[in-house]
Parts: C-alpha cells; structure tokens; sequence
C-alpha cells in the first residue's frame, strides 16, 4: 500500500478557541459573534493560529497528512509527493486527480498558492522560512505526526478541521473493529504467534516491533508477537538475509501487500525467493499471509483490522 521507507513514523494534533474580530468589506469591524462563526484559533508547532471555522480548500503540504484528511471526508486540493493511485481503491480513487504541489516533503510554494487553499497543513517539521512562505498564502497549520498514535491524529485533525463528530465516529468504528476481530479470533491467536516482516535492501529485511505502527494495529486486535519481533524496542530491526532462521519460532509470518491489500507487494521477491525463507516452517506450512502495510491515519488502520480479520479465519482453517 503506502511505501514506509519514504516514512517511519505519522501524526497530528490542535485544540478549540477563542477569536479575534475581523474587518468587514465596508472597513467596519465585524461583531465578534460573526467572526467566531468563521474563524477559530487552533495550538500548533509553531504556536497558536487562527484557521476558517469549516476549512474546505486544504492542501496537504507533505505526503501522509493527505490520507487523514481523507478519512474525515473532506479532499485536498493539494498533496505532497505522488502515487496516490498505488495506495489501495479508497484513497488512490480520492487522490489520484488532485493536483501535486510538492514533493514528499518539499512543497512548491507557488503550486500551492495556485491552488487556493484556505488552509495547509503540514505533518512533518517545518524551517520558519517556509513556514512563513506558507502563511503568507493561507492559515497553516503545522502540527508533526512523529510522536503521536494514530487515535490522536484522527482526534487533533478533526479539532483543526472543524469535523469532531467524523473523527469521533472513526475513533468508534477503529475500537470496535479492532475489539470484534479479537474476540472473535480468540482461539487462533492464542494459537499462533506472529513476525511483521519486509525488506529492507536488497540483501536485508526487518523485523517490525511493537512500536511500528502497523503493529500497534495488531497488537490492538489481540495478535502475539514471535521473537525477535516480542522483545525488540526498535520500530524496526535490521538483519540479513542470511538470518532469516530467525523467524523459525513465528507461527504465521506476515508480508507487506500491494496496492490492492491481499497479493504480496513485489517488493517481497528479493526475500521469498529465497531458499532460505522457503526452509522456514511457517512457509512449508503455507502461513504466510500479505496484509495491508504503512498505516499512516486510522482509516488505514481499519483496513488493517479488516485484513487480519480475513488472514485470521483462513489461518484458522489451516
């Protein structure tokens, strides 16, 4: 789905607030009733700022931030980076057309203010010389996704966005797939224990700990994580291919998917060709199992939970 090795981590965060009168087109000051109506002060990375009460012309200014504002039902009319149609139907059918006004973490600053926004965001650490150059054509709002879980960045995102209730009804619909695919698998995962794994040269692979993303996502629907992937405190671990024994005691092994959530990305050759990999007993068994990869917003984290319930009831009649 989404190529992590461009990103390892995601997030978002805000606040609700108070609001300063604006001039009317006559050059009378508004009453402040009108101006709270449109405007509200959001906290950000770069301190406190006033954004539209509704924003509807958001560009994204990076690549991630585009998927969470996705997931609360609202469009950018810019993004960062590209191949947007490689990320799976719900977000390639959504993002394909909108224009690219940047790069993965550069945005050009001149197709932004082509695109009229009312707002930017940008997810990733931001120089004050750009961000100047940004708020010059719109409010912008800065806000790093590095430190935060993906609960938080459909709960921060909604506050900037004005969409509470869509972020409260993805944070419902998040907990309770995640808790349905745990009760209702409890006798396979109590069963099998699993490795996270993709590759991450082409003569190297990780093992995805609990700290990575995506398996917060599994740990979430009650997955066991096998050695070495239990005990690491990385995000991720780096071995050769020539370690791959190490995935010996995993139950099911798990393998990034492509664009379409359920065939094995390509990628994944330069490791499952091996005769190596081919030796391990979850292979010979047929326990491997492609899921969706780099949850990047709780959207794609519910498709993550939706997978596993999918690879949980075929392991189960195994």
């Amino acid at each position: 789905m989404i190529n992590r090795r461009l990103f390892l981590t995601t997030t978002v965060g805000v606040a609700g607030g108070a609001l300063l009168a604006a001039c009317g087109a006559g050059g009378e000051e508004e009453p402040a009733a009108t101006a709270s109506a449109t405007e509200r002060e959001v906290q950000t990375d770069k301190g406190p700022v006033k954004v539209p009460a509704a924003p509807a012309k958001v560009v994204c200014a990076d690549y991630y931030g585009a998927f969470a504002v996705v997931d609360l039902g609202l469009i950018p009319v810019g993004v960062g980076g590209g191949g947007y149609e490689g990320t799976g139907a719900f977000y390639g059918d959504r993002l394909k057309a909108v224009p690219v006004t940047g790069d993965y973490t550069e945005p050009d600053v001149e197709k932004i203010a082509a695109a009229g926004p009312d707002l930017i965001l940008r997810t990733i650490d931001t120089p004050d010389a750009l961000y100047q150059q940004l708020s010059a054509i719109a409010p912008t709002v800065v806000i790093s996704f590095q430190q935060l879980s993906l609960l938080d960045v459909a709960n921060r995102l909604g506050d900037v966005l004005g969409r509470t209730t869509e972020a409260q009804a993805l944070l419902t619909q998040y907990e309770q797939k995640t808790a349905a695919v745990k009760t209702k698998h409890a006798a396979t995962l109590a069963k099998y224990t699993f490795s996270f794994v993709q590759v991450a040269t082409e003569t190297a692979f990780w093992t995805l700990g609990p700290a990575w993303t995506d398996t917060t996502v599994l740990l979430a629907c009650g997955v066991q994580l096998a050695e070495p992937s239990k005990s690491q405190t990385e995000q991720t671990r780096e071995y050769s291919f020539e370690q791959i024994n190490i995935l010996e005691p995993s139950g099911a092994l798990l393998i990034p998917a492509g664009p379409d959530g359920v065939t094995a990305s390509p990628d994944n050759a330069a490791m499952t060709d091996l005769d190596l990999w081919k030796n391990l007993s979850a292979v010979k068994a047929g326990r491997v199992y492609p899921i969706v990869s780099g949850a990047s917003s709780l959207g794609t984290a519910v498709q993550l939970a939706d997978r596993m319930d999918t690879v949980l009831t075929e392991l189960a009649g195994s």
